[in-house]
């Protein structure tokens, strides 16, 4: 996919894309979502791009339209994984790498409330997505973490066959799990009252 049809395939209205801000890109591999999420971002604002792929990352530019990439090299099922807090999580193609799902997702939380997901509308487990998350399947697991807000936002046919489709989930920021909630944990939580 070209950067300009990923832009095109991540961008919805919802995001307020006129202020500086920070996202992380998670499973980032050679960078297309990451530069297509920073030429959608105001200059001033900072993408992570977050690979176990060294080489892939080293081909992803340190700016791009003005928006600075920082390079984070690390495997996203570590137990050790550390995130800065964002204004939002990019996870193209990436969530069908991720056993346990839902704790992730909640793991997520701790650092943001809104997500941009790309992702195979498949049910079957396959070598290059053994943990399919089709967008039935990602309502389910948003839900499970306490998020019902979701929106399909596209869809395209890929070129390695079967669709793909671009969603976006958000959180209320008055339901955002307290930052000291055990990480990686089961247990439920009460949202904040405003």
């Amino acid at each position: 996919m070209k950067i300009s049809e990923a832009t095109a395939f991540v961008r919805t209205p919802i995001i307020q894309w006129a202020r500086p801000q920070s996202w992380c890109d998670l499973g980032c591999g050679r960078g297309t979502f990451t530069m297509a999420l920073a030429h959608s971002l105001a200059p001033g604002s900072t993408v992570y791009a977050v690979d176990l792929d060294q080489k892939a990352l080293e081909g992803i530019p340190e700016r791009y339209h003005g928006v600075a990439i920082r390079k984070v090299l690390v495997d996203l099922r570590s137990p050790g994984l550390r995130l800065p807090s964002v204004d939002g999580i990019l996870m193209a193609n990436s969530l069908h790498f991720i056993q346990y799902q839902h704790l992730f997702l909640r793991k997520l939380l701790s650092v943001t409330n809104r997500f941009l997901i790309v992702e195979y509308e498949r049910s079957k487990p396959s070598p290059w997505g053994p943990y399919p998350v089709g967008f039935d399947r990602l309502c389910e697991l948003f839900r499970e973490a306490g998020v019902e807000n979701v929106v399909k936002l596209a869809t395209r046919r890929s070129r390695f066959g079967g669709t793909l489709y671009s969603a976006f989930a958000e959180l209320p920021l008055r339901n955002i799990p307290p930052l000291d909630a055990p990480v990686g944990s089961t247990l439920d939580y009460h949202p904040r009252t405003a």
